[in-house]
């Protein structure tokens, strides 16, 4: 009797961590996608980034602005005599 208990008990324990050898290569596999897919979200909104700011600097530039002030809103650049300082 103990003769065969020794080697089962061998075998399950065996059996056991084969198994939990699988199980983590699988949760380690699932990680690992996860990571990817998250790589590449950060990479796709840091080309996101870099293009809004491409698009503020155009949107903020100053000869576009002034077009604006001048065509859209009638606005001129004020004369010498119209331009009052003030000092605090």
């Amino acid at each position: 009797m103990k003769k065969l208990l020794a080697p089962a008990v061998l075998f399950a324990l065996i059996f056991v961590s084969a198994l939990n050898v699988v199980l983590q290569r699988d949760n380690s596999r699932s990680l690992f996608i996860e990571l990817q897919g998250l790589r590449k979200e950060k990479d796709d909104l840091d080309r996101e980034w870099g293009q809004l700011l491409l698009e503020q600097g155009t949107w903020g530039a100053h000869g576009r602005v002034e077009d604006i002030a001048r065509n859209k809103l009638d606005m001129t650049v004020p004369r010498q005599e119209q331009i009052i300082r003030v000092r605090l």
